[in-house]
C-alpha cells in the first residue's frame, strides 16, 4: 500500500512559528502552556478550516433535518477516527487559543478540540495567548499549526494561503504575488509555492472540482490550471476525477498540446504548424481589480450591449469575479480583434 502523501513543512517554517510567537509576545502578551477544561473553550468563527459541524453538533448530536446533515455526518465520522487516536494517545500537539472573558477561543486546533469532546475528554492541553494575535501574525500561526499538524483539504490550504497573502499585503502594501514571495511567506518549497501560485487563480471549472474535493492533489490541480484550451482542460479534468495518476495526466496534457500544434489534413497525415501562442493575463487577489477592467471595457460604445450580463455580479466574490472576467474575454474574442 502506498504511503499517503502529506504536505510537509520546512525547518525554516517551523522556526517561523517561534519567531511569530516572539512577535505576538511583544505585542499581545506572553503565551503559556496550560491544561484547560473543554467546557470553557469556544470555536473561533474566523478559523480558516471552516468546518460545517459546530460545537453544539458535537455536544448535542446531529439533527437529521439540518440541511447540512450529510456533510456534517461525514465530518463527524472523520472526527471520530481522530477521537480514537486521542483516546489511546492523547492530544500530542497542544491547540492554540486566546483568552476572551472567561472563555478561550481556538486559533488553531479546531479538529483536535472537537475530537477530544467526542472522545469523552474533559480537558485539553493548550497554548494560551492573553490576547488574540492580529493580522498577519494570526494567519501565520494558523497556517503553521494547521499545515504541520492536520490533514487539511487542498481547498482549505488554498484558502488559508489566500488569507495569509491578503494579510501580508495589508501589512506590507500591494506587492506582486510570485513563487518566491509565497516561498518566503509560507516556508514552502519553491516548486510547491509555484504550484500554489498557479492554483490560486484557477479557472472556475477547476476551482469547482477543488472545492468539491474531486481534485485533491496540488500537482494535478496546477497542471490542469495551466491548460488554456477548454476542450483539453475538460479532458484532463475528467481523467483526474476518474482516478488517473499524475504520470497519466501529464501524458494526456502533452498529447493534447501536441495535437494543437498540428494542422490535420484530409488524408490523415499531420503537418507541423505554428505553435499556439497565449497571453498571460496576470494574477490578482483582489476581485475589485477585475471589476475595474470589466467596467472599463463595457464603457466603450461597441460593448455596452453586453452590460446586462454583468449586472448581478457580486464583485467581492473572487469566484464570480473570475468567472465574469473569462466571460468578458469570450465576448472580446467573439467580437474579433480590438482596434
Amino acid at each position: 500500500m502506498s504511503k499517503k502523501k502529506r504536505f510537509g513543512v520546512s525547518q525554516a517554517l517551523s522556526r517561523g512559528l517561534s519567531e511569530t510567537i516572539n512577535v505576538v509576545e511583544n505585542n499581545a502578551g506572553i503565551y503559556r502552556n496550560v491544561v484547560l477544561p473543554l467546557s470553557r473553550i469556544e470555536l473561533d468563527p474566523d478559523n480558516p478550516r471552516k468546518l460545517a459541524i459546530t460545537l453544539t453538533d458535537v455536544q448535542q448530536g446531529l439533527d437529521k433535518i439540518d440541511p447540512l446533515y450529510t456533510r456534517k455526518s461525514e465530518e463527524h465520522e472523520r472526527l471520530t477516527e481522530l477521537a480514537m487516536t486521542i483516546k489511546s494517545s492523547g492530544v500530542i500537539n497542544p491547540i492554540v487559543v486566546y483568552k476572551l472573558g472567561e472563555a478561550y477561543r481556538v486559533v488553531a486546533g479546531e479538529r483536535r478540540c472537537l475530537a477530544s469532546i467526542i472522545a469523552g475528554k474533559q480537558e485539553i492541553e493548550a497554548r494560551v495567548f492573553n490576547e488574540k494575535p492580529q493580522g498577519f501574525a494570526l494567519k501565520l500561526v494558523q497556517w503553521i499549526e494547521n499545515t504541520a499538524r492536520e490533514d487539511l483539504t487542498l481547498d482549505e490550504r488554498i484558502n488559508n494561503i489566500r488569507d495569509l497573502l491578503r494579510e501580508y499585503q495589508h501589512q506590507h502594501g500591494e506587492v506582486a504575488v510570485t513563487p518566491t514571495l509565497l516561498k518566503n511567506v509560507t516556508g514552502l518549497s519553491l516548486p510547491q509555492a509555484t504550484y500554489y501560485g498557479a492554483v490560486l487563480n484557477a479557472q472556475p471549472d477547476v476551482r469547482q472540482m477543488i472545492e468539491s474535493g474531486k481534485i485533491r492533489s496540488l500537482d494535478k490541480a496546477a497542471i490542469i490550471t495551466g491548460i488554456d484550451l477548454p476542450e483539453l482542460r475538460y479532458e484532463a479534468l475528467s481523467a483526474c476525477v476518474n482516478g488517473c495518476s499524475l504520470k497519466e495526466l501529464r501524458k494526456i496534457v502533452a498529447r493534447g498540446k501536441q495535437n494543437i500544434r498540428k494542422h490535420i489534413i484530409p488524408n490523415g497525415t499531420a503537418k507541423r504548424g505554428r505553435a499556439v501562442s497565449r497571453v498571460n493575463m496576470g494574477f490578482t487577489l483582489h476581485p475589485g481589480v477585475i471589476q475595474v477592467i470589466v467596467e472599463s471595457v463595457l464603457s466603450r460604445a461597441e460593448y455596452k450591449k453586453y452590460a446586462d450580463k454583468f449586472l448581478k455580479v457580486d464583485w467581492a466574490h473572487i469566484g464570480q469575479a473570475t468567472q465574469m472576467f473569462k466571460k468578458l474575454i469570450e465576448i472580446l474574442e467573439h467580437e474579433g480583434e480590438i482596434a
